[in-house]
């Protein structure tokens, strides 16, 4: 097995605005004249990383399915092509709608097997973002509204533990939000933060499956594009933690990832997991005790919010 590693970013910056309702985060747009001050730096580090791989390495980008993210996949492709220096040993290349041609291109990658490709093309996929429409992005637009745009504490209501509901209640009230103690209800979002985590880890072992299929002796990197709130459940829940306003604030610091801000996953013969300053590494076996044990808090965090609903399992 070849060397995977996953990178994941946030979108570049957006308009944040909220419109004469409130906010409407399915539709909120990059703001391109922030993101074009910011970009340069961030694929020029994508292809110093990428040149410093091994040769006949490949790489591909793919976003969420949600539009600010569709458009910082474009805005890096057209950054790294005009970044890229002329003579490198570096192409950058478009699958396209066509399958035919689609197929041809990736017969001649696995051909010119020296050679070092990016793949700029790769379709949006939900399990990096979130459905448009539905009672999570109905919550968030609530909440991201109330809170004034604050999506630091839209992250942490969603993490939030029923313990926890009067130290938010706390930071909140600091930053002049008064908000009642039974009003602060998680299970709102509809899905814990272990299931955004997991849908992740899903589709970097699917792209991880669909790669070696394609290129099984080739180094292989991909970089995604998504949000940051659901990034960082996935990294905490990657670093060991348990997902909570005290991770958020004793990890995070309190606050989520910056635009443009990646964290990574290589998969090796161990698992190593980087963001920030923090490093975890794991045996597969390890690795796949940690999904495991996800899956069992996502269980007790529903659990959780049906005991507080008076809802009996």
């Amino acid at each position: 097995m070849s060397n995977f590693e996953v990178g994941v970013s946030r979108h570049a910056p957006k308009h944040d605005k909220p419109k004469e309702e409130g906010y409407e985060v399915s539709s909120q747009e990059v703001d391109k004249e922030a993101a074009d001050k910011e970009v340069v730096p961030v694929v020029e580090e994508l292809l110093d990383r990428f040149r410093a791989a091994p040769e006949g390495s490949i790489m591909a980008l793919q976003p969420s399915n949600i539009l600010r993210a569709l458009q910082t996949q474009e805005l890096l492709t057209d950054k790294v092509a005009e970044l890229l220096k002329e003579g490198e040993a570096i192409e950058l290349v478009a699958l396209g709608n066509d399958k035919e041609t689609a197929d041809k291109l990736l017969d001649r990658i696995r051909a010119e097997g020296t050679k070092k490709f990016i793949i700029s093309d790769l379709r949006g996929t939900e399990l990096l973002g979130f459905k448009e429409k539905g009672e999570s992005v109905d919550a968030v637009n609530k909440w991201k509204t109330r809170f004034g745009g604050n999506e630091n504490f839209v992250g942490k209501l969603r993490a939030m533990r029923e313990t926890e509901a009067k130290l938010l209640q706390e930071q909140l009230t600091q930053a002049g939000f008064k908000i009642n103690l039974d009003e602060l209800k998680p299970e709102e979002f509809g899905s814990t933060p272990e299931e955004d985590a997991l849908r992740q880890i899903r589709w970097m072992q699917a792209m991880q499956k669909i790669g070696e299929n394609h290129f099984p002796d080739r180094p292989l990197y991909l970089e995604g594009i998504s949000h940051n709130i659901r990034a960082d459940f996935t990294s905490l829940a990657l670093l060991g933690e348990d997902i909570s306003v005290e991770s958020i604030d004793r990890v995070l610091g309190g606050e989520f990832r910056k635009p443009f801000e990646r964290s990574s996953v290589l998969f090796d013969d161990s698992v190593l997991v980087n963001f920030k300053d923090m490093e975890k590494k794991y045996s597969n076996e390890d690795f796949k005790n940690l999904i495991k044990k996800l899956y069992e808090k996502s269980s007790l965090r529903q659990a959780e919010w049906k005991k507080s609903n008076g809802e009996s399992n």
